[in-house]
């Protein structure tokens, strides 16, 4: 038990200094000089004022509002590219067009569905997302317009410029979401751990120092047998936290990996 505790105690103090250096990590992303903040607050402010301009509304602030007006467009103009189809004369083409457009509906409605109850946190945000990839479609809508220059309307090349950059800014506000998320789990875990990891670290400390009683007779082992469950708890406590919390953060940057102009292998189809 003395060599076992030795080791609790010298691995959580090594997990702890590593989670400090990473709620360092964290901690800089926020900070900066006054120029980078700036111009941090004018990229955002860039953003809205281009999603401004493809909603025709303001859009709403929250993250669950903000995706879904974006979505609402995109169900909007993906309705109108169905519509459209007709215009085209190829029939391979017109199908393409109609399934692309079929595509896009279901994705819009299916995170509308997930969105539309209560106002969701940022969590429930990335549920509603994760599963979407538009690398396949943006590359179908460049498709159909470096091919269909001759047989599209004014209109429908219109609505496909429309549907592009929709999914580029829906892409964004979910990567944007995703890296909030977990920014601030990992600030979270880190301070839990902290929480966690400290007292243990005292506990194990006074049960290495317990056995070393009951090793010079000063502490009966009966007493020792007792506060043995508290001291392991203390000890499996840090790595507790890091099974819960970690799985999913390994998980959502997982599915946070591709970026929208390209498709992982495992994802990104829409036929």
């Amino acid at each position: 038990m003395s060599f076992l505790l030795s080791g609790f105690l010298g691995g959580n103090l090594t997990l702890i200094t590593v989670v400090i250096s990473i709620n360092q990590l964290v901690l800089s992303r926020e900070l900066g000089a006054p120029g980078e903040l700036h111009q941090r607050l004018d990229e955002a402010l860039t953003y809205r004022e281009t999603v401004d301009e493809v909603v025709d509304d303001v859009p709403p602030v929250t993250p669950g509002r903000f995706l879904v007006k974006l979505h609402e467009t995109l169900a909007r103009d993906a309705e109108a590219l169905g519509q459209a189809s007709d215009e085209i004369v190829r029939p391979s083409e017109q199908s393409t067009v109609e399934r692309l457009a079929a595509s896009l509906q279901t994705d819009a409605e299916t995170v509308m569905d997930a969105l539309e109850p209560a106002e969701p946190g940022v969590y429930s945000v990335i549920l509603a997302t994760l599963g979407t990839n538009h690398a396949k479609q943006l590359h179908e809508i460049d498709r159909l317009r470096a091919g269909l220059d001759d047989s599209l309307s004014t209109t429908s090349d219109e609505v496909l410029g429309r549907l592009h950059d929709t999914l580029v800014y829906i892409d964004v506000a979910r990567k944007y979401f995703r890296t909030i998320y977990i920014q601030k789990e990992l600030a979270y875990v880190s301070r839990l751990i902290l929480y966690v990891g400290i007292p243990g670290q005292l506990i194990l400390a006074a049960g290495l120092l317990g056995y070393h009683a009951v090793s010079t007779g000063t502490l009966t082992p009966d007493v020792m047998a007792l506060a043995l469950p508290f001291v392991l708890a203390a000890g499996f406590a840090p790595l507790l936290v890091i099974g819960v919390y970690m799985p999913r953060l390994a998980w959502v940057a997982q599915k946070n990996a591709a970026v929208a102009p390209f498709a992982a292998s495992d994802g990104g189809e829409y036929v």
